[in-house]
């Protein structure tokens, strides 16, 4: 997303606020967790250094509360990004 146009990263941030808005029936944290990662992603390509901070660590916090390692990897490498 880094390389990405104002379009690219306006498109990309469209199918999140899309993907947000959809019903969620079955009780499972992946949607959630998922769009944390995709907005952390976004909010850093735009360098949106506040908002990246905030959904970054929002989406450590999930992924640990969750137990969900990949995703706890993925979080702990954003995190040393923000150093």
């Amino acid at each position: 997303m880094e390389r990405g146009s104002a379009d690219d990263l306006a498109e990309a941030q469209a199918a999140i606020d899309w993907r947000a808005d959809l019903p969620r029936e079955d009780g499972s944290a992946v949607p959630d967790i998922t769009l944390l990662h995709a907005q952390a992603l976004v909010a850093r390509a735009r360098s949106d250094d506040d908002a990246f901070r905030d959904v970054a660590a929002r989406y450590l916090a999930m992924a640990e509360s969750l137990g969900f390692e990949g995703h706890i990897a993925w979080a702990l490498a954003m995190a040393d990004g923000m150093s």
